[in-house]
């Protein structure tokens, strides 16, 4: 943020010695904003049109005049994609950001509103659903390289079933209209079939021409009645089939005609929240449906739905257990390690836990543990269940131990974080040794992983301005922990190395700014994991290994692993993309902090060492309170407009 705020005081006509732009551009009219996409082209909006830029050339690589004007919430991501969708009364469009090829526009099929954007990059498309002022909704295919329609539907939303009379007739023809202003269900599922699921049925269409393959009505609990909540998950290990959760059920079809490949669906208790493919079972994850909309033998306990979690076989779809293991709420998450599963469950911001035996579909502990604050980080080990668990406005996050003999926390005076701002537990693995910065007392803490004894290190630890630490990271100079406007080095020993403060300007503007940063790393990584499909989302989110580090290395060993799931995009976009997210895997060795200028006149952002504290380099802002400015901390560029039409791209 910090170094957006610099290049808008460079505008001011400020240049700070030694900042000279890498390359300047003119664009026709004011510059409004600029904006980093994911894919690493800068979209830079004027009043004479929306424009993208190749940061690394300084070139303006296209422009849409019609996109003059727009306001910066007008332009966002597609979710899960490398595409960028700008709208405003009456228009959509969708485009490539890298080549500024348009992939969709609402004008030309004379939509309304557009319902569904999902992009398929496994077949390099983009689906497109939306209604018009009059007729049938319209279901459209687009290539991701050209734009070109593939193929267009007015038919998905069509009645299979029989038409029936009086009230039945019209509840389906109100069941129709609710479906075609509803986001389809999509999955891509191999080459040449698409499955969507509408509230009336679930199709495979082919993925060349758009016709439908099959349909299947899914097999709710009352005949006739759709199901209230739909969920489409690949399959990991057997190519020939997809899961379909759908309210307390679960089902399996076969991909080339749409039968179920077993007798009956697999029922829990609530509704189907996910799925684990364990090579033991398909573990089941429940949520508590509203109370008024649960299916089955409903229990509701101090107002929440209680659950029943199960495990299915793959070849039959029976579960394992008898009847479904009781959970007292949502299971948000099954964490797996080894032949087990670790289970957060939520019961109205309540978090219990308990460990699953996948093969025989048994919880080890009797009963499920409630833990303090909202779980974050939990490992099975020779101590038992260590995890770390988040505050929440009830009760304060720890760090503990869950004896599995005995179903209890291992320490009564367990490391704690407290429920104020800042005040949380910061963490970062190395070894058979856990660190961790509690942030209601300012220490930190060694927890070793085989025994889960712990021992504080060093004395307290605070950082000036009443900041509080909120990053935390292992470097070969020690334990780095940063906060907005503080830095400092931590040995393995707690004895502080290196401590550095700069104040914070007061101009909220520029420190908003500062913080946008962030969004640019959590977009890349959005786009790169759906690049590579569902299939491969949810084997990322099946790591056994529970730390972030071993998720983000799944992630960059696929991305690097011949790319082909990023051939549907154009050469240019899945290049810059791919070569994008590769440098995000690494941990930047600097952080950026705003601060005032050593003689009090106007601001400066400094970039600082995170091995040393120390300034690698300085930009002066000048004075200016709401600069028009954007930052790439991956390029290393700050984009800074100097004139009402001129922008300078410098390099950090």
């Amino acid at each position: 943020m910090t170094l957006p705020l610099l290049l808008v005081l460079l505008q001011a006509a400020h240049a700070p010695v030694g900042s000279v732009p890498s390359w300047t551009l003119h664009f026709n009219g004011d510059i409004r904003w600029q904006q980093i996409t994911p894919a690493g082209a800068l979209l830079v909006s004027s009043d004479g049109g929306l424009a993208g830029v190749d940061v690394e050339r300084g070139q303006i690589v296209w422009q849409k005049p019609e996109l003059g004007g727009l306001p910066v919430d007008s332009v966002r991501m597609v979710e899960g994609s490398l595409l960028m969708e700008a709208a405003k009364p009456g228009l959509s469009i969708i485009l490539d950001p890298v080549t500024g090829t348009v992939l969709f526009d609402s004008r030309l099929l004379s939509l309304t509103r557009v319902v569904t954007r999902r992009v398929l990059p496994q077949t390099g498309t983009l689906l497109v659903h939306g209604q018009r002022a009059s007729g049938p909704p319209v279901v459209a295919l687009y290539d991701l390289k050209t734009g070109t329609q593939r193929w267009v539907s007015e038919s998905l939303f069509q009645q299979t079933e029989p038409k029936r009379g009086g009230l039945g007739g019209l509840m389906q023809g109100l069941v129709r209209m609710a479906s075609a202003a509803t986001t389809l269900e999509v999955l891509q599922a191999g080459p040449d079939v698409i499955v969507v699921n509408t509230l009336t049925s679930l199709r495979g269409l082919d993925a060349h021409s758009g016709a439908t393959r099959w349909s299947a009505t899914l097999p709710t609990a009352r005949a006739g009645n759709p199901a209230r909540h739909v969920r489409l998950f690949p399959s990991i290990d057997k190519p020939d089939r997809i899961y379909v959760g759908f309210d307390d059920r679960l089902m399996a079809y076969r991909l080339a005609d749409g039968q179920p490949l077993w007798a009956k669906p697999a029922m829990i208790q609530g509704w189907v929240h996910d799925i684990v493919q364990h090579p033991a079972g398909i573990i089941i994850l429940p949520e508590s449906p509203p109370a008024n909309e649960a299916t089955g033998n409903v229990r509701i306990v101090n107002g929440v739905v209680q659950t029943g979690l199960n495990v299915a076989r793959y070849d039959d779809g029976t579960t394992i257990a008898e009847k479904p293991l009781r959970m007292r709420g949502t299971v948000t998450s099954a964490l797996i390690t080894g032949g087990s599963a670790v289970l957060a469950v939520d019961a109205e911001s309540r978090t219990f836990v308990n460990v699953l035996d996948v093969a025989t579909a048994t919880v080890r502990l009797q009963k499920d543990v409630k833990i303090k604050g909202q779980l974050d980080y939990a490992e099975l080990t020779p101590a038992g269940l260590l995890y770390i668990s988040r505050s929440d406005p009830a009760t304060n996050g720890e760090v503990n131990v869950i004896d599995l003999a005995r179903g209890e926390q291992k320490f009564k005076d367990a490391i704690e974080g407290g429920k104020a701002a800042g005040e949380g537990l910061l963490h970062v693995v190395e070894g058979s040794t856990l660190y961790v910065f509690a942030g209601r007392d300012h220490h930190l803490y060694a927890v070793n992983r085989q025994d889960g004894t712990y021992r504080a290190l060093g004395a307290e630890l605070k950082f000036q301005g009443g900041e509080d630490p909120t990053t935390i990271e292992l470097r070969q100079a020690g334990i780095v922990l940063i906060s907005p406007q503080n830095i400092a080095i931590v040995g393995r020993d707690g004895q502080i190395k290196q401590q550095a403060y700069h104040p914070a300007p007061q101009l909220p503007g520029l420190l908003r700014a500062l913080y946008r940063i962030n969004s640019v790393r959590a977009g890349l990584y959005g786009a790169a994991a759906s690049a590579y499909g569902d299939a491969f989302a949810q084997v990322s989110r099946n790591a056994t290994d529970t730390t972030a580090k071993r998720i983000t290395g799944q992630l960059a060993a696929a991305y690097s692993q011949g790319g082909t799931q990023l051939q549907g995009y154009s050469s240019q976009a899945a290049a810059l993309a791919s070569k994008r997210f590769k440098a995000s895997l690494a941990t930047p060795g600097s952080v950026f902090v705003l601060t005032k200028s050593p003689d009090g006149n106007g601001n400066v952002l400094l970039q600082l060492d995170k091995d040393t504290t120390q300034p690698r380099s300085r930009v002066d802002l000048g004075k200016q309170r709401e600069p028009v400015y954007a930052v790439d901390d991956i390029a290393g560029m700050l984009f800074l407009q100097t004139t009402s039409g001129t922008l300078a791209g410098y390099k950090l």
